[in-house]
């Protein structure tokens, strides 16, 4: 706009001059009419007119048609910052002010509500023309994940699973478990195919394995077979092996003589202990 401005001023003072010098020429031309060289003045005097009249046409065009144009059409103004907003408040800013508008891209978006501005560009505060097009980013809020079955994983393979899905394992805890294997999760704090959000965190249980439970053996020596069997399945032991002894005068058929782990005796229960018996 000064540009052209400056243009115009330039224009109109060349004009001034030539009339100027016109002026001049009018007046040798008057003292020297009747001659043959004023004739021929006279001549070059016409044309002059018509380039004069010309130039004059120019001058007007310009400044009453395309100077207003080229201000109307060419305002500087700065962008308002609209991150953050709604897309219907920012879009009313911008429409207010005289931009375009067009969404660019919609992407997941943690921090910004869904349906509020990410990002703009131009930047806010950027100078730009008024009928500039502004470009939106808009968030489409938090992405809701999965949460994936934990359950017959390791600790490093549940990590690993979690890590790809935009989640991590938070905490591992271990507890003895009669039927599932040691070092395998059974039990998980979020559940399988829950919605979350991305970064969300989930504990684990992880198996022991059976609890090993060491308990002295009770001494079923002399006892009846069926006596010993009683007093180890009250302790948490099973009769192994019976074994056919010899046959004692001390003692009735069916006695136990001896026992293997020895009484007293301390074993993992359900340990079996293996009888010898008298026939």
């Amino acid at each position: 706009m000064i540009m052209a401005q400056q243009v115009t001023t330039a224009i109109k003072q060349a004009w001034m001059n030539l009339v100027q010098r016109y002026q001049s020429f009018e007046t040798r031309l008057e003292s020297r009419a009747e001659t043959p060289e004023g004739k021929e003045w006279i001549r070059y005097g016409t044309r002059i007119i018509a380039i004069f009249l010309g130039i004059a046409f120019v001058i007007g065009a310009f400044d009453l048609v395309f100077m207003p144009w080229y201000v109307g059409h060419n305002t500087v103004v700065r962008t308002p910052n609209i991150t953050g907003m709604s897309y219907g408040q920012a879009a009313r800013i911008l429409e207010d002010n005289g931009f375009a508008i067009k969404i660019a891209s919609e992407n997941y978006n943690n921090s910004v509500p869904s349906g509020h501005i990410v990002s703009q560009m131009p930047y806010a505060g950027s100078l730009v023309k008024s009928s500039r097009t502004v470009y939106l980013s808009l968030s489409k809020g938090k992405q809701l994940l999965e949460v994936p079955n934990l359950v017959g994983l390791t600790v490093r393979d549940a990590r690993i699973a979690l890590i790809r899905l935009g989640l991590s394992l938070s905490n591992a805890s271990y507890q003895f478990n009669d039927n599932i294997p040691a070092n395998i999760i059974f039990s998980q704090s979020l559940p399988a195919k829950q919605k979350v959000g991305f970064g969300a965190r989930v504990d684990v249980v992880v198996s022991l394995g059976p609890e090993i439970v060491y308990v002295v053996v009770p001494d079923v020596e002399g006892k009846s077979l069926d006596e010993a069997r009683r007093l180890l399945a009250a302790a948490g032991f099973i009769v192994g092996e019976v074994i056919q002894g010899e046959v004692n005068e001390t003692f009735m058929p069916g006695t136990v003589m001896k026992q293997v782990p020895a009484p007293n005796d301390s074993v993992k229960t359900g340990t079996p202990i293996n009888l010898t018996v008298t026939k």
